[in-house]
């Protein structure tokens, strides 16, 4: 029990604003005008077929006019996600992780509608340079979403079909603002080496379905072995012919490793739950069944099939595993698990400027935790980097190494570690690549899992417009 002397001196930390905040306080909402002039205007509908076509030949005016674009596009997208979030219940938006969203999108706004005209080449460099930092800056956004999504659930603040429309506009939206960024560092980059391209560029990768399955089985494998030492481990048997395919590598190997993550970790434990009277020596002589991915393509579409015998669900169970939304006592057990992800320490660490004197506050001294999630991210990428067996010149070339992901450290993370929210995390990003995610499960058998991926190619890439908030 806290002495009351304790209570009293931090007796003004329960105000409804944040104290280290200069945005969210009882004169936000005068402050607001400028947001809501931006608000108003309309974002510009943007294909990856536009972003392909756009790259073919480069030059100098091309460069600058996509930087001015840029510039003046994405504090329209963040306005419009901003003006949204002030519109969601009061408890919802002051929840500590979906407040330091609204923060760090409010201080992106702020930094980018004053960013001064790029006339130059130099200025774009300078301009390149300033956004790979505000990507690093968001890179807490990813879990302070999810984390806020789960805090919801144990405080029930959103209804759950609510909340997984929130957490969907949100997502989508990330992965525009995102896309739009990373296109213009690649389009930079690109002039500078003096490579043009009718590709979808630096951002999506030439895949080969069974290349990137087995990589991403790997990652969990090795896992799997320092968790279970003495226990055969099911076999992957991947059929069917392989398919080539570009999509944004992140975000595959999201997908695939949580679906596999889910197969991996249903046979092991069925597996262990109907050999439970037997004694080690005989346990290490069971072969698990194994899991089996079935891959088929057409022109347009790549489908995979993720077989499994792993006891599958109840269907009261099966109609939840996509929603945001979980009971209460599921809720805080995976929010447990975020806080067990080394590294990650989510207090607030960067700086807001007043909208009034343009002055930036300094926030409290947070003993680099910043600086040591980046680092860790860093750590385990350069793992993942490793694992999949990235090429020296791949990884000098491309943007996969540049880039920092939060997604792509949660491939490395232990595999005991499960978060709740990964597979509607993977709905999203397949549904917004004009794919498609479904499971069928038959309790006491197994279940199958569908994927269906859109070749982000001619057929596509004119299909695939990216969300304009």
């Amino acid at each position: 029990m806290p002495k009351l002397s304790t209570i009293a001196d931090n007796i003004f930390r329960l105000g409804p604003y944040p104290e280290y905040s200069m945005l969210l306080n009882k004169y936000h909402f005068y402050q607001n005008s400028m947001l809501l002039h931006w608000a108003e205007r309309n974002a510009h509908p943007v294909t990856l077929k536009h972003l392909a076509n756009y790259g073919k030949t480069l030059n100098k005016d091309k460069i600058i006019m996509s930087a001015n674009f840029v510039r003046n596009e994405i504090p329209v997208r963040l306005a419009l996600r901003i003006k949204s979030l002030q519109k969601l219940p009061f408890d919802v938006v002051n929840n500590f992780h979906f407040a330091q969203v609204y923060e760090c999108y409010y201080h992106c706004f702020n930094s980018f509608r004053k960013y001064s005209r790029i006339d130059n080449l130099e200025e774009n460099d300078k301009f390149c340079e300033f956004i790979k930092d505000t990507l690093d800056e968001h890179l807490t956004v990813l879990p302070h979403l999810m984390m806020g999504a789960l805090e919801n659930s144990i405080l029930n603040s959103l209804p759950q079909k609510e909340l997984d429309e929130f957490m969907s506009s949100m997502l989508r939206s990330r992965v525009s603002r995102r896309v739009i960024l990373e296109e213009h560092i690649s389009l930079t980059t690109r002039f500078q080496k003096n490579k043009s391209s009718d590709s979808l560029g630096d951002l999506f990768s030439e895949c080969s379905a069974f290349e990137q399955l087995e990589i991403c089985t790997g990652i969990l494998i090795n896992y799997l072995r320092g968790l279970y030492p003495n226990l055969q481990l099911p076999e992957l048997i991947i059929e069917g012919e392989d398919a080539k395919f570009p999509f944004m590598l992140s975000h595959l190997h999201f997908i695939f490793g949580e679906i596999l993550r889910n197969s991996y970790k249903a046979v092991i434990t069925n597996c262990l739950r109907i050999n439970d009277h037997l004694g080690e020596d005989q346990l290490s002589k069971i072969k698990p069944p194994p899991i089996v991915v079935s891959v088929a393509n057409n022109a347009k579409d790549v489908v995979f099939r993720f077989s499994d015998q792993g006891g599958g669900m109840p269907k009261e169970v099966l109609q939840d595993i996509w929603s945001f939304g979980k009971s209460p006592k599921k809720a805080q057990v995976y929010l447990n698990t975020f806080h067990s992800l080394p590294g990650l320490d989510l207090n607030p660490h960067f700086q807001v400027k007043d909208s009034f004197s343009g002055q930036h506050k300094k926030q409290p001294p947070l003993d680099g935790s910043a600086n040591a999630l980046l680092k860790n991210i860093t750590h385990m990428e350069e793992i993942v980097t490793q694992r999949m067996g990235i090429q020296d010149k791949e990884s000098q070339e491309g943007l996969y190494s540049r880039k920092k992901s939060f997604m792509r450290s949660l491939i490395a993370r232990p595999f005991d570690l499960t978060l709740g929210v990964s597979l509607p995390m993977c709905k999203v990003y397949t549904d917004y690549w004009n794919g498609d995610l479904r499971m069928h499960s038959l309790e006491g058998y197994g279940s199958d899992t569908y994927l269906r991926l859109s070749k982000l190619g001619s057929f596509n890439s004119d299909k695939v417009q990216l969300d304009r908030a």
